[in-house]
């Protein structure tokens, strides 16, 4: 320990071979306070070298992920990237990025946007300090922006269990139908019978199509991204699925095997002509992505073993699985009678 200014003293500890490191304190007791601490955690194996972690900002770890980690699929979060970038958060040094901060910036984001939409950015940070964690090994002691560390708000996260009822599939068809794109009706009956995401039903090619497998073969999916290194994901093809294929290929001039299977435009154009559509059917609060629940759940009346359910729709794991599985009290009641009437009345 060294005066190095008035009131100023410096604090050296070596901490492996010739590497030493230094703070700059006010007063003799906090220099001294802070060696007594840094030996002992030397001693007991706890210390940890924030230097790394002084050296670089969380807006150059954001861009680092962007340009490494997003830059090749498409990704869904990009979107919620500028809401990190711009806010006071990411002027901060690693060593300042805690649980404290993060906190700070939940409650600004709270100001301005739903809690659903903080949610996806709290955990967008989370993933983004993990792969650090994981893959570049910045020496975090915690994830700072874990749920564990900085609570999400209250219901932001809740089951969306929007499913068709009634005449709604019959209604959607119809109005489908009448859309200047003629493949808007088969893509949607697809979403229904295979329960696949939007964006895997668009990418898909002839070529991704194997009818004497009963197979799809899927080179880039949300779960699965590095189809280089891994393969594609192969999932069976269900009958309905196959045999709305099977009639599509029949009404193409040319089915090559590069071509696109639905000829919808882009993903965004679509998006908006669904919306506009539903609207003018009264279909109140339906989004594409409720097909996918009421794939899920159709299809688990077929597949009742949640693990081969789960091969069909390409869900990440059983948590996942259920955020999408939601059946309607009549049909769980209906089982329930059917099974009474084959094995009687009170028999498991």
């Amino acid at each position: 320990m060294s005066s190095i200014a008035a009131r100023q003293y410096r604090a050296r500890k070596r901490i492996a071979g010739d590497e030493r490191i230094h703070q700059t304190f006010s007063s003799a007791k906090l220099a001294r306070r802070w060696l007594d601490t840094t030996s002992a955690k030397l001693e007991l194996g706890q210390f940890q070298d924030t230097r790394p972690l002084e050296r670089q900002t969380v807006h150059e770890l954001v861009d680092r992920y962007v340009r490494e980690e997003m830059q090749t699929r498409d990704n869904d979060r990009k979107g919620h990237i500028p809401a990190i970038l711009q806010d006071d958060i990411a002027r901060l040094s690693l060593v300042d990025l805690t649980p404290t901060t993060v906190r700070g910036f939940r409650d600004r984001l709270a100001d301005k946007y739903s809690g659903a939409t903080v949610v996806k950015r709290l955990n967008l940070l989370a993933a983004i300090c993990q792969h650090a964690i994981a893959e570049w090994d910045v020496p975090f002691a915690k994830n700072p922006a874990a749920a564990t560390a900085v609570k999400r708000p209250a219901g932001a996260d809740k089951k969306r269990n929007r499913r068709l009822v009634g005449d709604e599939y019959e209604r959607l068809l119809e109005i489908m139908a009448k859309s200047p794109w003629p493949d808007d009706v088969a893509f949607v009956r697809f979403a229904i019978e295979q329960g696949t995401r939007r964006e895997e039903a668009l990418t898909l090619r002839w070529r991704d199509v194997d009818f004497d497998r009963h197979a799809l073969s899927f080179g880039k999916t949300k779960t699965m991204h590095r189809a280089v290194e891994r393969g594609p994901e192969i999932r069976p093809l269900t009958p309905g699925a196959a045999r709305l294929l099977q009639t599509l290929q029949t009404q193409r001039v040319s089915a090559r095997p590069d071509d696109p299977v639905f000829d919808v435009g882009s993903k965004n154009a679509f998006s908006v002509r669904f919306g506009r559509m539903t609207k003018k059917a009264g279909l109140r609060d339906l989004t594409f992505h409720d097909l996918r629940h009421e794939a899920t759940s159709r299809l688990a009346r077929i597949y009742t073993n949640p693990l081969e359910l789960r091969r069909v729709t390409g869900h990440k794991d059983i948590k996942s699985l259920d955020r999408y599985y939601q059946p309607h009290p009549e049909d769980l009641a209906a089982m329930a009678l059917a099974y009474e009437a084959i094995n009687g009345p009170g028999k498991k």
